[in-house]
């Protein structure tokens, strides 16, 4: 084990473990109780699902927690860095996601627009 590994906590080391078992224990609540998916979406409030608003926030919470706001003037100093971040998270990864949409979902134009 690396020594970067080592300063990882036990949820962060074993993360991707984590998600693959909250995927099969949702697929398995699916399909063992099938009537839990219309009552989870009954409890939505116009378009939103307030119980994945709920978890998206709760799983959202640490990592914000845990920016160093001190070290932003850092991170806009590095404009080459900066840049590229900006180009990837505003241009290509928009551009890729439109583009496997237009692969592997060509019957379903209404995903194409926002």
């Amino acid at each position: 084990m690396s020594t970067l590994t080592k300063k990882l906590g036990f949820l962060d080391r074993y993360l991707t473990l984590w998600i693959f078992i909250a995927i099969a224990f949702g697929i398995l609540l699916g399909y063992w109780f099938p009537q839990l998916e219309a009552q989870i979406n009954a409890l939505q409030v116009g378009t939103t699902n307030i119980p994945i608003a709920i978890g998206l926030i709760l799983m959202m919470y640490p990592p914000f927690a845990k920016v160093r706001f001190e070290e932003l003037p850092k991170v806009f100093s590095d404009k080459k860095v900066f840049g590229a971040a900006m180009l990837l998270n505003w241009v290509i990864a928009p551009s890729l996601m439109f583009l496997l949409a237009v692969i592997f979902v060509p019957d379903h134009q209404e995903y194409f627009v926002g």
